[in-house]
């Protein structure tokens, strides 16, 4: 048997079509369905309780409780316990129905992201000290040093790792294998792939593969356990589809593009008539069946997109410039579509790739994207080269005046990927790369009227909290939090209204409230906490309010929940936790 292998840690809300005569073994969705099972978590909160309290093991607490207390929430209202639902929660359950109209808001459209935010609380408790690398639900990040650098990732091999139980229950299936494929799609599964290649017998062929291993085969091949593999810079990409984490994609579940395949989507050009026939060529079509994990789609019509989406309706990443075909991508078969801008300023949007768009033509194309049904995202990439923060500024101001985008998933820092060094920017210039930064990923520049990496972080988080208020963002990069969320356009939201004192009240759709046997800075003292997964809001609660309110699941009158609150006092006290968002009013 070939195995197909893919190490954590990936975007745990796809997974692949099997190649024909491989065998998938998907370490990174068998780990989280390990540490997300009742007795994996059970054993998880035990062993803080029992253990000495320390700020860290308390904050781990607050964490890993807080997560079971919402996945628990779901279940009690019926809510199967996976990542992204059933592939019908996700979408619809005819794939060709309007996305545009799922509930933005409410009880039914954020579970799958309230979903993912506990899947990442987990994982993120479960890979402190004396872990040698930290989880979030998007992301990896080593202790000590970089997966940017092959030194820092070799050391990272003698430290403890939360997947090191599941890399040996996948290194065992390889002594019967015939050979043995590892996948790498980005840098964060190196310390795990490095683990299995390690791993993987002598007399067993090993193989490396995938858009990762294609970009750093040389150095890869340099790591020790890397040294006797084949590179097999040849292969097809993988078809993705989006599917829950306890289950498997239906037959009408979406195929995912990742932004690694730079898809920009396009009408074809007409016919040549008579006349231009002899004075031109007709560009023949490409054959996207030959692809592989070297090449990108790039600039595809709805035909040539349609063989490598097998005509089926898919999602996924693609760029800025593709709206002004909004034809081409209803033709093609999008439903989801995610886009990346840098700027909005003086009537135009600048991609990452420093090109300017008329935001009249996008506006156009977004309109007729939304009266298809297809859902629109876009991902703030701030910290490109001329956009100051003044032009944040416009740019923020733009997006609430006239929105162009059903939902700003979040903001993340620009890079200037080294696929893309060949594109040439204004005023753009390289620095050179630390040296011992061998599996850099980016070039690292410097421009004018740009904003310096040392204040970035503050920007990106400053940013991050006034986006906040206007609209929840994405729990992370992965392709399930894209599917369904909230909208910025007034007709498909729920309306505002006047909420009065009489207004029923529950707890936020992302705030638990737990008690744990000593406070956050350790002290043993049993303390009571609402913790919002969402915000990042953690409040010591009254130990006589809190067990009252831990239970708030369901629309309840104030006066029923806070009776024992004097009456003079209870409205302040809902005010004040519906602004720390703890509760929220209901409009019934």
């Amino acid at each position: 048997m070939k195995l197909l292998v893919l190490p954590p840690h990936r975007d745990v809300t796809l997974v692949p079509d099997a190649p024909q005569g491989w065998h998938v073994v998907d370490v990174a969705r068998d780990f989280c369905r390990r540490v997300l099972s009742d007795a994996a978590l059970t054993e998880s909160i035990d062993d803080r309780v029992t253990g000495t309290a320390t700020p860290q093991s308390m904050r781990e607490l607050l964490l890993l409780r807080s997560a079971r207390t919402l996945l628990g929430r779901e279940s009690r209202r019926g809510h199967a316990f996976d990542v992204g639902g059933t592939a019908t929660s996700l979408l619809t359950a005819n794939p060709s129905q309007s996305l545009a109209g799922q509930p933005p808001s409410g009880r039914d459209g954020v579970d799958d992201h309230t979903r993912l935010r506990a899947i990442g609380a987990v994982l993120t408790a479960i890979s402190g000290p004396p872990n040698g690398i930290r989880l979030r639900l998007d992301d990896l990040e080593l202790e000590d040093g970089t997966t940017e650098r092959s030194a820092d990732v070799l050391r990272a091999l003698g430290q403890p790792a939360p997947f090191t139980e599941d890399l040996a229950r996948a290194a065992e299936r390889f002594t019967q294998a015939e050979r043995v494929r590892l996948w790498l799609e980005r840098d964060q599964q190196l310390p795990a792939a490095a683990w299995l290649a390690r791993a993987c017998p002598q007399d067993v062929p090993l193989e490396v593969a995938g858009p990762f291993a294609a970009a750093h085969r040389k150095v890869l091949a340099r790591m020790p356990m890397f040294q006797r593999a084949e590179f097999i810079d040849d292969a097809a990409p993988l078809h993705w589809r989006v599917a829950p984490l306890l289950g498997e994609p239906r037959a009408d579940s979406l195929l995912w593009i990742p932004e690694s395949l730079d898809l920009l989507v396009y009408a074809p050009p007409l016919p040549l008539d008579e006349h231009d026939a002899l004075l031109f060529e007709e560009t023949e079509p490409r054959d996207l069946r030959t692809l592989t994990t070297k090449q990108v789609l790039g600039a595809c019509t709805p035909d040539e997109l349609k063989v490598f989406t097998r005509g089926g309706p898919w999602g996924g990443h693609v760029m800025l410039g593709s709206l002004g075909h909004a034809e081409a991508l209803i033709e093609g078969g999008c439903r989801v579509a995610v886009v990346g801008f840098c700027a909005v300023s003086g009537g135009r949007v600048m991609d990452p790739y420093g090109y300017w768009h008329n935001t009249h033509v996008l506006v156009q194309g977004a309109q007729r994207l939304r009266a298809a049904g297809v859902r629109l995202v876009a991902e703030w990439w701030v910290g490109a080269p001329g956009v100051d923060e003044a032009v944040l500024e416009e740019t923020l101001s733009a997006l609430a005046s006239e929105p162009l985008f059903d939902h700003v998933a979040g903001v993340r820092p620009f890079h200037w990927s080294l696929e893309h060094r060949g594109i040439e920017r204004a005023s753009m210039e390289p620095l050179p790369s630390p040296p011992d930064r061998d599996l850099a990923r980016s070039q690292p520049f410097e421009a004018p009227n740009t904003i310096p990496t040392s204040r970035l972080p503050e920007v990106l988080a400053n940013l991050s909290t006034r986006l906040m208020q206007r609209a929840p963002l994405n729990p992370g990069r992965v392709a399930g939090a894209n599917l369904r969320g909230p909208t910025a356009f007034p007709h498909m939201m729920i309306l505002t209204v006047d909420y009065s004192e009489h207004s029923p009240i529950r707890l936020d759709d992302d705030c638990a409230l737990v008690q744990l046997p000593a406070s956050l800075d350790g002290a043993p003292k049993p303390t009571w906490y609402a913790a919002n997964l969402r915000t990042g809001t953690v409040l010591a609660m009254d130990a006589r309010l809190a067990p009252k309110l831990s239970t708030l699941d369901r629309p309840t009158q104030v006066s029923e929940v806070l009776g024992a609150v004097p009456e003079a006092q209870r409205q302040k006290l809902v005010n004040t936790l519906v602004a720390k968002t703890v509760l929220t009013r209901v409009h019934e």
